[in-house]
């Protein structure tokens, strides 16, 4: 079995991994967003899995329809349906923030119509300041003590500092595979990648960690792809399904680096190991590349998307933006600008969580890939 097929065994929402945790007598918790820090959970010697919901079927979501409404989005319809279903029965909680609206609301809903035994909300602050950044520390400094009492465990100072050394080794991972997208013949394909990400999120860290090695020097002895038609860039909303890269890299596009929260705005910002690790913590969750829920951001946002675009060698950028994503379509109307400016080749797609409407997709992306063949 290859280093990626043990990583993909990881990808399902119940996985091997997670099964022999929790037959060591260890818990299990969900997480909705790169907000949460994960550092902080897996101290207490608790497993964080990110909350995804690939088994919905495309339409079928009547619980989450009811209660979330048809115009909010599929995304947290279809976890709705899934926890109602109790497909997420291997959590023995869920932790959530005010990442967006309907990602509040989901986690009200899942309180009260399919609950768990834990249920804990850290507020996030829009903005980033001297005092959000205090008032950050305390969100997660009663978080922490949320664990400690109800899980009856002790959150040390060197637990938090090991849990912070095994994270950043993952950063410095993922950071060195995706340089190796820049190259003229990267190694990895973007669907490939997404999996790898996936798995990370859903498997003990340190043996992830462990397979990332493997995996990373792997590729740097493999022969790179070659037969590609664009170098592509993605960004925009939630997007965890690697068929919808797949889409585009059967068309020829291949995905060489993104700016997602399932990609370079999850991993990219180490945590500052030579600090207090709960201000630390406080410090690099606030401060790393932001999503477009926190304001005064955007030039950030903008600069890091231009800055990836020309080390990676970008020939085309694809938005995709789930939707009734209301904060990715004020993003993608003022990034589209930018790139207008600059004279970069983009493309919108606005889509459902779920893969749907697939032929239209390949006919938009393929005259995309024409457009950007014409180009070179």
């Amino acid at each position: 079995m290859t280093v990626m097929e043990k990583l993909s065994q990881a990808i399902p929402l119940a996985n091997p991994w997670i099964n022999n945790w929790r037959n060591e007598g260890k818990n299990v918790l969900g997480y909705f967003c790169t907000y949460i820090p994960e550092e902080i959970i897996y101290a207490a010697d608790i497993l964080p899995v990110r909350v995804r919901a690939r088994t919905c079927s495309a339409g079928d979501t009547p619980m989450g329809d009811a209660y979330m409404t048809p115009t909010a989005c599929s995304f947290t319809r279809c976890c709705l349906e899934l926890a109602n279903q109790n497909q997420y029965d291997f959590l023995d909680g869920i932790v959530s923030c005010n990442s967006c609206d309907q990602i509040r609301r989901l986690y009200d809903n899942i309180r009260f119509k399919a609950p768990f035994p834990y249920h804990y909300i850290i507020g996030v602050p829009g903005c980033v300041s001297d005092t959000t950044h205090e008032w950050f520390k305390h969100e997660i400094s009663k978080f922490k003590e949320s664990l400690e009492k109800n899980f009856k465990v002790s959150i040390s100072d060197e637990k938090l500092k090991k849990a912070i050394r095994v994270y950043n080794k993952s950063r410095e991972l993922l950071k060195e595979i995706y340089n190796l997208r820049k190259h003229d013949n990267p190694p990895i394909t973007g669907t490939e990648m997404l999996n790898i990400i996936s798995a990370g999120m859903s498997m003990p860290r340190d043996q992830f960690n462990y397979l990332l090695s493997q995996q990373l020097q792997e590729l740097k002895e493999k022969e790179g792809i070659s037969d590609y038609r664009a170098r592509i860039m993605i960004v925009g909303s939630m997007l965890d399904d690697p068929e919808y890269l797949k889409v585009i890299e059967d068309l020829g596009g291949l995905v060489v680096v993104d700016s997602q929260c399932l990609g370079t705005r999850y991993f990219w910002d180490l945590i500052d190991e030579n600090k207090n690790p709960m201000d630390a913590i406080g410090e690099r969750y606030l401060s790393k590349i932001a999503c477009p829920r926190m304001a005064g951001k955007y030039p950030e946002r903008v600069d890091f998307m231009m800055k990836l675009i020309k080390e990676f060698n970008v020939d085309g950028v694809i938005f995709q933006r789930i939707k009734f994503c209301i904060l990715w379509w004020a993003e993608i109307f003022m990034l589209r600008n930018k790139l207008k400016d600059e004279g970069i080749p983009f493309l919108e797609l606005e889509r459902e969580y779920v893969l749907s409407g697939a032929g239209a997709m390949k006919t938009r992306v393929e005259a995309f890939m024409e457009i950007l063949e014409a180009n070179k």
